[in-house]
C-alpha cells in the first residue's frame, strides 16, 4: 500500500468554502504559490505572446456573428445570438411579424465579472416572463432571477443559492427550484410563488442522505414536474401537478438499490426506461403512481428490449409517435415507433449517413407535435440541426455550422480500430487523421480516454482540433471500459473493484497503436480531464516509458484523500463509484492502488502539464497541486507543471473566446512535446 504524502496536505485552505465563493481570500502562501507555478508553466511554454497564433487559428474556427435555429412555442419564436466580438449570446424572441425583442443580454449580465455562466433560461407558459439562472464565480452555485419578458430588470430579489434547474408551474405564478446547502450539494427543493420574497418559499423535497444528488425534470405531456433524487446507481423519482397548487410529491417506486429508470405520461400510464431485469435498459408500461400506492417495477409491463449487445439510451414519448435511441460503441441509432402501449410497432428508422458519429435529439416542446431536431456530427463532419419528420421520416437540414476558415470533409479520415487489454479483451478505439497522413511509427499521437460513471464518449467533430491534424497529428479516443460503449457490463466492468480494467484498457490502447505500427514509445501524449484526468493519470504513473507528454485537465489524481473527506461537495455522492474508504479497509486498498497523488516514486517520467480551477467544486484546485508538487519533490524527469485559473471553476474561463487560451496552451504543449511544424502542412 502506498505512502500518503503529508508534505502537500498544506495546499488546501482551511477556508476552502469561502474560497469558492470568493477567491479573493485564499490564504496568501497558498496564492503565491499557484502564482508561481503559473509563472513556471507559461516560462517553459514561452510565454503567451509565442502561442498567439495558435490563439489566432482558433478564433478564426468561430463564427463571429451566429444564431441557433428558432424554435417556435406558442406565438413566439425563441433563439439565441452571438453578436460579433461578444462572449455570451443574447436570448431573444421574435411575435409573428414584429420587432425583436431582448430578453437577455449574456455580454450585459456578464460585465465586470471574471466569470459568468448561465445554468438555465427559460420563458414562463404564458410568455409574460422569463427566468435565468447565473454562476458569477465558477462555483456553481446560482442566483436564479426572473424578468419582465423584454425587460432589463428582475421583478424581484434574485433567489440565492440554486442549483442552477429550475421549472415553471402550468400557471406561470411560481417556480420550482433546487437549492444548495453549505456543502454545495442539492439537498432541497423548493416552490417559489412570483412576488414574494424568498423566505416565504416553501420547502417541497428534502433529502435524508448527503450520498444523493437532486434534478427536476418535465413530462413531454407538460402535466407533471419530476423531481429525480439519485446517486451514481439508483434513482427514484417523484411526479408532481404541474400546475404546483399540490406540493406533495407522489414516489414513483421506492428507493430500490440499482434500480434506475426515467418516466414519460401516456394517458393514465407511465412509460418507462428502465434496468429492471435488463441491465442496458428496457421499454415498461407502468401504473401511474398515487399518493398512497407506488409503481414499483412488480406491477410494471415490459413492452420492448433491445436486441444483446446494445444499449436502450434515450427515448422521446410524443402523442402520436415515441422515438427510440439504441447505442453500439457509442454511437445512436433511431427507431420511430407507434404510440400503442400494447405492443410496440416500429415504424421505420432513422437514416444517417455514418455509424461513427455523434447524435442526440434536441428536446423541444409540444407533446402533440410530429417532428424532432437531431443534432448530428462526425470527427469530420461539422454539426447540423435536422429536422425529421416522424410521419415520413423526410429529412430537412435546418443549419450546418460549418468553421469560418474553411473546412471539407474529404480531407480526413475516421475509421475504427481495436486495442487490446490485459485480459484479452477489445477496446473500440476511433481514429482522426489527415488524408495525407499515413501513420506510421513515427506518428505523433494524441491519446485520449474517460471510462467513468458510465459515460460515453462519442465522436464528435472539433473545428479546433483540426490544429493539430492538419499538422500531422493523429487523434485515438479510446473507449474503455467504465464508461458504457458498450452496454453496462462495460461500466461494470470498470468501477469498484474492478477499476483497474479502464487503466488496462488504455495501456492496451497505446501498447496496440505501437504494436500495429501506427506510433512509437514516446511518441504518444495523453490527454483527459476530470476523471478522465484520473485514467491519463493513472496510466502514466504505471507506464512512462511509452509516453512523451501528459495533459491532464482539472484532473481528479487525489482519490483516496478525497474519499476521505467527507465534508468535500461530491465525497458522500460518489462513494457509491469508488467505495467509501473511511469504512472499509478494501476501498482504502484500491484507491491508494491507483491515486496518482500516491503513485509517485523516484523514477522518470516524461512531461506532465495539470490544469486547475480554483473555485472548481466537482475536483478542487488542491488535487493537481498535490499531485504536481509531489512530482516535483520526488519524481525525475519532466517537467511537471501546474496551471490554475484563478477565476473559474470545472470548466475553466466562460466566454466562447475567453476560454480558447485554456485550448491554445494545451495545444502549445502538444506542438511542443511532439514537435509539431508551426506552418501546417495540410489543407483544413
Amino acid at each position: 500500500m502506498q505512502t500518503r504524502n503529508n508534505n502537500t496536505l498544506w495546499l488546501k485552505a482551511d477556508n476552502w468554502q469561502a474560497v469558492l465563493e470568493d477567491p479573493e481570500v485564499l490564504p496568501p502562501p497558498i496564492r503565491e504559490h499557484l502564482e508561481a507555478e503559473n509563472t513556471r508553466t507559461e516560462a517553459w511554454l514561452g510565454g503567451a505572446e509565442s502561442r498567439q497564433w495558435i490563439l489566432d487559428e482558433l478564433k478564426a474556427t468561430i463564427r463571429d456573428s451566429d444564431e441557433s435555429v428558432p424554435v417556435t412555442e406558442g406565438p413566439y419564436r425563441y433563439w439565441q445570438r452571438f453578436e460579433a466580438g461578444a462572449e455570451h449570446p443574447d436570448f431573444l424572441r421574435q411575435k409573428d411579424h414584429a420587432d425583436l425583442e431582448l430578453l437577455l443580454s449574456g455580454d450585459q449580465r456578464a460585465a465586470d465579472a471574471a466569470y459568468y455562466d448561465v445554468g438555465s433560461a427559460d420563458h414562463s407558459p404564458d410568455h409574460q416572463y422569463f427566468a435565468v439562472t447565473e454562476d458569477l464565480q465558477g462555483s456553481e452555485r446560482y442566483t436564479l432571477s426572473i424578468f419582465p419578458a423584454g425587460e432589463d430588470q428582475p421583478i424581484e430579489t434574485p433567489l440565492t443559492d440554486c442549483r442552477g434547474d429550475f421549472e415553471w408551474s402550468s400557471d406561470s405564478t411560481k417556480l420550482l427550484y433546487t437549492r444548495l446547502d453549505a456543502n454545495q450539494r442539492p439537498s432541497s427543493v423548493w416552490c417559489h410563488r412570483l412576488g414574494t420574497a424568498q423566505t416565504a418559499d416553501r420547502l417541497v423535497f428534502e433529502l435524508d442522505h448527503p450520498g444523493r444528488f437532486i434534478g427536476l425534470g418535465k413530462t413531454s405531456t407538460e402535466a407533471w414536474i419530476t423531481i429525480d433524487s439519485h446517486d451514481h446507481q439508483t434513482n427514484q423519482c417523484f411526479l408532481l401537478p404541474s400546475d404546483l397548487e399540490s406540493l406533495n410529491p407522489i414516489a414513483v417506486t421506492d428507493w430500490i438499490p440499482d434500480l434506475e429508470y426515467e418516466v414519460e405520461q401516456v394517458g393514465d400510464c407511465l412509460l418507462l426506461r428502465a434496468n429492471h431485469q435488463h441491465p442496458d435498459y428496457a421499454l415498461f408500461v407502468a401504473p401511474m403512481p398515487t399518493a398512497t400506492q407506488n409503481s414499483n417495477p412488480e406491477h410494471w409491463r415490459l413492452l420492448w428490449a433491445p436486441d444483446v449487445g446494445e444499449l436502450f439510451s434515450d427515448y422521446e414519448a410524443l402523442a402520436s409517435h415515441w422515438v427510440l435511441e439504441i447505442s453500439h460503441e457509442g454511437c445512436g441509432r433511431y427507431l420511430i415507433c407507434e404510440a400503442n402501449l400494447e405492443t410496440l410497432d416500429i415504424r421505420m428508422s432513422i437514416p444517417l449517413p455514418t455509424t461513427i458519429h455523434d447524435s442526440h435529439i434536441d428536446p423541444l416542446p409540444g407533446h402533440n407535435r410530429d417532428k424532432i431536431r437531431m443534432r448530428y456530427s462526425t470527427p469530420a463532419t461539422p454539426p447540423s440541426v435536422l429536422e425529421i419528420d416522424l410521419t415520413t421520416g423526410k429529412q430537412e437540414t435546418l443549419k450546418v455550422s460549418a468553421p469560418p476558415n474553411g473546412h471539407d470533409s474529404a480531407h480526413y479520415v475516421v475509421k475504427r480500430h481495436y486495442g487490446v487489454s490485459g485480459d484479452g479483451t477489445r477496446i473500440p478505439l476511433t481514429i482522426v487523421h489527415h488524408r495525407d497522413v499515413t501513420p506510421s511509427p513515427d506518428t505523433p499521437v494524441l491519446l485520449t480516454g474517460y471510462g467513468s460513471y458510465g459515460m460515453s464518449l462519442t465522436p464528435a467533430f472539433s473545428a479546433s482540433r483540426r490544429t493539430l491534424l492538419t499538422r500531422g497529428l493523429v487523434h485515438v479516443t479510446a473507449h474503455v471500459r467504465g464508461g458504457m460503449e458498450n452496454g453496462h457490463h462495460w461500466y461494470k466492468n470498470g468501477r469498484m473493484a474492478a477499476k483497474d480494467q479502464s487503466f488496462n484498457d488504455f495501456i492496451g490502447a497505446a501498447e496496440t497503436l505501437i504494436r500495429d505500427g501506427l506510433t512509437s514509445a514516446g511518441r504518444i501524449v495523453l490527454h483527459g480531464g476530470s476523471a478522465g484526468g484520473l485514467l491519463v493519470g493513472t496510466t502514466v504513473m504505471r507506464r512512462p516509458e511509452l509516453f512523451c507528454g501528459v495533459i491532464a485537465d482539472v484532473p481528479f489524481v487525489d482519490v483516496l484523500e478525497t474519499m476521505l473527506d467527507a465534508e468535500l461537495p461530491l465525497t458522500p455522492p460518489e462513494w457509491p463509484e469508488w467505495g467509501n474508504p473511511a469504512e472499509s479497509a478494501d476501498a482504502y486498498r484500491r484507491l491508494a492502488h491507483y491515486s496518482p497523488t500516491l503513485l509517485v516514486e523516484d523514477r522518470p517520467y516524461p512531461c506532465i502539464l495539470a490544469t486547475a480551477g480554483l473555485t472548481d467544486p466537482r475536483v478542487t484546485y488542491w488535487e493537481p497541486a498535490r499531485w504536481i508538487e509531489a512530482l516535483k519533490q520526488k519524481g525525475q524527469g519532466g517537467p511537471f507543471l501546474l496551471y490554475t485559473e484563478l477565476h473559474a471553476g470545472h470548466g475553466g474561463p466562460s466566454g466562447r473566446y475567453a476560454g480558447l487560451d485554456d485550448i491554445a496552451r494545451i495545444y502549445q504543449a502538444v506542438i511542443q512535446l511532439l514537435d509539431l511544424p508551426k506552418d501546417a502542412p495540410h489543407a483544413l
